[in-house]
């Protein structure tokens, strides 16, 4: 008995310390909806994962649903569809208070999927992730399967992906 709880104990510990993503298999699944070029800075650890990437081109593919209302993109959300929002000229900062207002639960895992990102962050990383959250031509989307978001900053040629583990 006391064998078996220590090892259960030894896995719990590396698995915590395990990273939830790896750099090459997030740019295959990101590369699905956006061109990227060469990665900026990239972290992952047990509880969180920010990435940078810079962009040529940062047309969203058609490929990733698009919402061009909040409405449209919480039922989207509900029915586990990764969405990118094209609603106006709403900042994601903007869009996540728009987002909670509606739909509480939604809003709180889109906006604890983005602050816990900041976790892993450098401090150039978080001012260039402030910037792109406040920028109102930047776009978000909210990739419900890993708790994902990702913005797009056309304006800085960044694609910026943060995600938490819950």
């Amino acid at each position: 008995m006391f064998r078996l709880a220590v090892t259960l104990i030894s896995a719990l510990f590396l698995l915590s310390g395990c990273a939830l993503d790896k750099e090459d298999e997030l740019r295959v699944q990101l590369s699905e909806w956006v061109t990227l070029g060469d990665t900026y800075f990239f972290k992952s650890n047990g509880t969180c994962t920010a990435a940078v990437f810079h962009t040529d081109s940062p047309r969203i593919s058609s490929l990733l649903g698009a919402a061009r209302s909040v409405d449209t993109g919480l039922k989207m959300l509900a029915d586990g569809q990764p969405v990118v929002f094209k609603v106006g000229d709403k900042s994601p900062n903007a869009l996540v208070e728009a987002i909670m207002s509606r739909d509480l639960p939604h809003g709180i895992s889109v906006l604890n999927s983005g602050l816990a990102g900041v976790n892993c962050m450098s401090e150039l990383v978080k001012s260039i992730y402030h910037q792109a959250i406040m920028n109102p031509s930047s776009r978000m989307a909210f990739i419900p399967e890993g708790h994902g978001v990702m913005i797009v900053d056309s304006q800085a040629k960044a694609v910026i992906y943060v995600r938490s583990n819950g």
